[in-house]
């Protein structure tokens, strides 16, 4: 028959227990806590997923950037391309009372066109003039010839009048007899085209014939501008 265990023993061994059963609560807690701080950390941030406000949408759309003022637009141009001169000292017109740059200026594309009517040059290069001013006119474009006599006989205004019902030519005619806008051009050459943009700047210009594919191009570009910029 075994004996009972001594009293001190019996307390010694109950003290046993109950640390070790406060310890092991203890671990499950940390665990547990380590679990949920590695479940947090796994969540993206707010932001990552949240979505654009309205103003990041429409500077989005907007390509980032805004669109340049009309002063900003002109100020620009004035730094690249020449601003065409005025047609100076006519002593006449055709098909209209009387024509300008200035008065078309945010309204027409305008091409500008040195001829006289016994270069063969000039003949050449008619029929494209008529081609365009006929597709393009409804659309914004301002063909002005400028004719400017290389001999004396040319200065005569029926003979002038004459050729233009003779080449078909419906748009404003200016008789530059004193050359006038030739000089104010610094122009030299018969034919000689110049493409002006609605802001009143030479865009493009092109001596003699040919370049006819590339011209209309050129007034097709401008055209479409004039439309962006005025809406």
């Amino acid at each position: 028959m075994r004996s009972p265990a001594p009293r001190p023993v019996l307390l010694m061994l109950t003290l046993l227990l109950i640390v070790s059963a406060i310890a092991f609560v203890e671990l499950r807690l940390n665990r547990a806590g380590q679990g949920d701080a590695q479940e947090a950390q796994s969540v993206p941030p707010a932001e990552a997923t949240s979505e654009p406000t309205p103003a990041a949408e429409s500077e989005a759309a907007a390509g980032g950037t805004e669109r340049e003022s009309a002063d900003e637009r002109v100020a620009r141009k004035e730094a690249e391309f020449t601003r065409a001169k005025e047609i100076s000292g006519p002593t006449g017109f055709i098909n209209m009372d009387g024509v300008s740059i200035g008065e078309n200026l945010g309204e027409k594309v305008v091409l500008l066109e040195f001829w006289t009517y016994s270069c063969i040059n000039c003949q050449n290069v008619q029929p494209y003039l008529n081609e365009w001013h006929e597709a393009y006119e409804g659309d914004g474009l301002l063909i002005i010839g400028v004719h400017r006599p290389e001999f004396e006989f040319e200065k005569d205004p029926a003979s002038v009048e004459r050729a233009v019902g003779e080449a078909g030519i419906e748009y404003p005619v200016v008789l530059d007899n004193n050359s006038a806008t030739w000089d104010a051009y610094n122009n030299h050459y018969w034919p000689a085209r110049y493409l002006i943009d609605a802001d009143g700047f030479i865009r493009y210009q092109h001596f003699g014939e040919g370049a006819y594919e590339e011209n209309e191009q050129e007034i097709q570009e401008l055209l479409s501008e004039r439309d962006e910029v005025s809406s």
